[in-house]
């Protein structure tokens, strides 16, 4: 396991993730996502249902 990176997001929320993913899509690519379960399986993902309404 790595012991650094440029960028260290924490949290596997939609927030999170879309960040991830538009940073390295910038061209970053030393990008972490520290998450306590499976990504999206947190609070954003039991509030889901409202985004569609």
């Amino acid at each position: 396991m790595k012991d650094s990176a440029q960028v260290v997001i924490i949290g596997g929320g939609i927030i999170g993730c879309s960040t991830a993913y538009h940073l390295t899509n910038m061209g970053w690519n030393d990008v972490v996502i520290f998450e306590k379960g499976q990504l999206t399986s947190g609070s954003t993902w039991h509030a889901a249902g409202l985004v569609g309404q």
